[in-house]
């Protein structure tokens, strides 16, 4: 029964869990039933309560080829970020087809890739696998248009193109074309900014699958568009937005020296002195016979390490080479 329970949590069918391994246990003052099991290329451990059937802990990692771990590890569930995807998206699970879920990486980040289309939109989400916040997404319409459709521009596209000034020198001499800036408004009003608010990266006009369009390429602090706007009808063809990797790694403030050291303090750790000094003894070596070449807090399977455990003052490895 439990086993069943922790697959329904996990939003993996029963019949297609692998290798499911059930165990009644005593754990950090619970009496829990410790559930294993395998699906889709990935190996879930479950602590589920005795009593009430609620989770104590949970914990999600990839498998790679031949059965070994890939070291990407989830807090949360497939079935956890295909709801956040959705509730983003505006749609419920009945609306939409599910066309692939996995657990996967992108920039160094551990994320779910959930796509699905609803009619002819299909959507592409990645899911922070640790914090559940959006980390990218995109959405685009499979549809062909029609000539009658191509003719008339949706209410939202045709909004926004009037809501621009003087046309182009480019709608002047194709009066079929919207004009680059209209294109620029169409994306903007719809990723909710303001011109100010924006830097382009690019702005040109294109093609696409021989349909003219705008591609139309830009970043705020924090984040980075990627629009086509149809260039005959303002309809956007295709969008994504993405977490600004390179903006996020700039502003983030490097640890000082006193930080590094309050850190360790609220943590209960020895403090790096320390293990500096348990590494030379353990060595037979004294500190003017050495010189450092790294000496720094890390973390190792969630336990704060210097290669020397951070609590207890317990080598955990080490090794000397000739140099």
């Amino acid at each position: 029964m439990f086993s069943i329970r922790a697959t329904w949590l996990a939003g993996i069918d029963p019949v297609a869990a692998e290798n499911v391994r059930t165990e009644f246990d005593f754990e950090q003052g619970h009496f829990i039933y410790n559930v294993e099991f395998s699906a889709n290329g990935t190996e879930y451990g479950y602590w589920i309560q005795a009593s009430d059937g609620s989770v104590v802990k949970k914990k999600i990692e990839l498998i790679g080829a031949g059965g070994s771990k890939t070291g990407i590890t989830a807090a949360i569930t497939q079935k956890d970020a295909r709801k956040i995807a959705l509730e983003d998206a505006g749609l419920t699970e009945a609306e939409v087809t599910i066309s692939a879920e996995k657990l996967d990486t992108e920039n160094g980040v551990a994320v779910y890739e959930v796509d699905f289309v609803k009619g002819s939109v299909k959507y592409e989400y990645d899911i922070n696998a640790t914090t559940g916040a959006v980390y990218s997404k995109s959405s685009e319409s499979t549809a062909v248009p029609t000539t009658e459709a191509a003719a008339q521009p949706s209410e939202a596209a045709a909004a926004a193109a009037n809501a621009t000034v003087a046309p182009t020198a480019e709608n002047r001499s194709n009066n079929s074309y919207i004009g680059l800036e209209r294109a620029k408004a169409i994306a903007l009003g719809d990723a909710g900014l303001s011109a100010a608010s924006v830097t382009f990266t690019e702005a040109k006009p294109d093609f696409d699958d021989g349909v003219p369009n705008y591609d139309l390429d830009f970043y705020t602090a924090t984040h980075e568009y990627d629009y086509e706007i149809n260039a005959l009808t303002g309809a956007i063809m295709d969008k994504s937005v993405e977490v600004n990797e390179h903006a996020a790694r700039e502003t983030r403030p490097a640890p000082t020296a006193a930080t590094a050291a309050a850190t360790e303090a609220a943590r209960s750790f020895i403090g790096v002195d320390r293990a500096k000094s348990i590494a030379l003894g353990h060595a037979g070596l004294s500190a003017s016979s050495v010189s450092f070449s790294k000496a720094k807090l890390d973390d190792d399977d969630g336990r704060g390490v210097y290669e020397i455990d951070a609590h207890s003052g317990a080598i955990l490895e080490a090794s000397a080479d000739n140099d």
